[in-house]
């Protein structure tokens, strides 16, 4: 039954071939819906190949260990067997925030196989901000990359420079020739000294000549596109150096923000910590009250849903801490694997410049040191000189040069002497193409002069804006300190009322939510200060390892 219609299908493919072609293409796309619907094979590269792959020996780098400091670096083996480092008592100071390195029992597991504290990584290494900075300074990729710019610019000015030397022209051809040319070039009496054979009227030329040159040209003047040419690019050179000063800077800035918000991190990590220990206890003596029938249900349900809120926060800021070290590690180009700790044990604020000093001395120093003005008024510079280089090509080209040709058959040459002055002006399109290219010159010049003026407002405003934040997160740690301490003694208070029998379950979470709140209040507040500290620095442009870790010196 089903032979006649497939045969009479058969019958119209052959007949027609715009639908066979139809069939064709129907059954391709069968055959590549079917190909997607096969799932992908991702290939392993494998990292113990003798040749690996590129990209495979990145991943190698990232995975080993590279120390930043003299110090050990641990590893991890298990997720329960880390060192617990010294310097975990529960001792406290007014001046700054103790920064404990919880035990992992009071940590919670993210997964089975990870450390709690360090979690992806597989090793640990404890560093200062000494440390931090010194492998900024020799592993940032920013400021090897405005080092190589550097370079770049180097040899373009000498290259530029090379316009005041001559050049020098060499070479030799051989021709070989056949045939002959009339003997009255040579006039009434050809010579035949040369082996030339006159026959007919006319001079054999010789099978081969030989002809051996050298010679220089020396461009006299070219309109000032030389000199002026070489003073730009040496403008642009010394503004990529000013602008890797400037990359250095900023890259010491933000190593030290970097560093900073790790120790913020663990700061918040131990603070957490301390929260949920606090809950913990507080769900257990609620439930003893209740038990002893001076508590209800509902106090142990607010005390639980507390510790349930701490733990979560808990789990996040582990998170933090990790997410922090690894934003570290990239800014140091050191491997991910590799947990960074802060060796410090207090988060204390640091005051790197004196407050004696006037923000008018400030403005001064900045005025000197910032290496953003050198850059721009280099540029300026450059920017000027190229308008001379842009009305070059409408003045005269004068060159200057000599030759020496040795011409002739065999192993004789004889020698020929030139030398020529020559003058070339030429105007293309009449002129106005290079007048237009003057006047483009000129407007990029006013650009780089209105540049290098919104940079020196730029530093002053940045000056002085560090300057008043630093001001302001000073006085925000003293408030916070009073806070700090207002909230332990409420908390306390609210234990001995409740335990008293007068006071209420809900008091005491309060006073717990306030002391935690205060307590991260405090430790921002800290971190506020020495970045806004470094970033004055940094504005000033006296940002250096010394004044990072010392202080400024006057």
């Amino acid at each position: 039954m089903h032979a006649v219609p497939i045969m009479m299908a058969s019958c119209l493919m052959l007949w027609n071939p715009a639908v066979a072609a139809s069939v064709d293409a129907g059954k391709d796309n069968r055959d590549a819906m079917r190909d997607l619907k096969k799932p992908l094979k991702t290939v392993v590269p494998n990292t113990d190949q003798k040749h690996p792959a590129k990209y495979v020996i990145e991943l190698r780098a990232t995975q080993t260990v590279r120390p930043l400091s003299k110090g050990t670096v641990e590893k991890v083996e298990a997720p329960l067997e880390r060192i617990k480092p010294e310097g975990t008592s529960q001792e406290s100071d007014e001046t700054g925030v103790l920064i404990e390195h919880p035990a992992l029992d009071a940590l919670i597991p993210l997964e089975e196989n990870l450390n709690p504290f360090s979690l992806d990584a597989r090793f640990i290494e404890k560093v200062s901000l000494k440390d931090t900075l010194e492998a900024a300074l020799e592993q940032n990729l920013d400021i090897e990359e405005g080092f190589v710019r550097t370079k770049i610019d180097r040899y373009s000015y000498l290259s530029s420079a090379t316009g005041f030397l001559p050049n020098l022209t060499g070479g030799y051809n051989l021709f070989g020739i056949n045939g002959s040319i009339p003997s009255t070039l040579f006039g009434s009496t050809p010579a035949t000294t040369a082996g030339n054979r006159i026959d007919g009227g006319k001079a054999k030329l010789p099978s081969n000549i030989q002809l051996l040159q050298a010679g220089f040209t020396y461009n006299l003047y070219k309109g000032g596109s030389v000199v002026f040419g070489t003073l730009q690019q040496r403008h642009r050179w010394f503004a990529s150096r000013a602008g890797l000063s400037a990359n250095v800077n900023d890259t010491l800035l933000n190593a030290t923000r970097k560093h900073y918000d790790l120790l913020l991190q663990e700061a918040l990590l131990a603070i957490r910590t301390r929260a949920v220990a606090i809950s913990v206890e507080q769900v257990r003596l609620n439930q003893a009250q209740e038990k002893a029938g001076t508590a209800t249900g509902l106090d142990v349900l607010q005390s639980q849903a507390q510790l349930a809120s701490d733990e979560q926060n808990l789990v996040e800021q582990q998170n933090q801490r990790r997410q922090s070290a690894i934003q570290l590690a990239h800014v140091l180009n050191t491997s991910f694997s590799q947990d960074l700790e802060s060796c410090e044990k207090y988060l204390k604020k640091r005051r790197l410049i004196p407050k004696a000093i006037p923000i008018e001395k400030l403005l001064v120093k900045a005025i000197d040191s910032r290496p953003e003005l050198k850059q721009y008024e280099e540029l300026r510079l450059a920017a000027k000189r190229a308008i001379v280089v842009a009305a070059a090509p409408m003045q005269p080209n004068v060159s200057f040069g000599g030759s020496i040709v040795g011409v002739g058959t065999g192993g004789n040459l004889d020698p020929i002497y030139t030398i020529n002055l020559g003058i070339k002006w030429g105007l293309g399109g009449m002129g106005t193409k290079d007048l237009a290219n003057v006047q483009k010159a000129r407007w990029e010049a006013r650009q780089a002069a209105v540049q290098a003026k919104k940079t020196f407002l730029n530093v002053f405003d940045e000056v002085r804006t560090s300057y008043n934040n630093s001001a302001a997160s000073d006085k925000k740690i003293d408030r916070a300190t009073v806070q700090v301490l207002a909230a332990e003694e409420e908390l306390r208070i609210a234990k001995k009322r409740m335990s008293a029998g007068v006071g209420l379950n809900i008091d005491v979470l309060n006073a717990q939510r306030d002391l935690t709140q205060a307590s991260v209040n405090k430790a921002r507040a800290v971190v506020d200060f020495n970045v806004a500290q470094a970033q004055l620095l940094r504005d000033i442009g006296a940002v250096s390892v010394a004044s990072l870790t010392e202080g400024l010196k006057l």
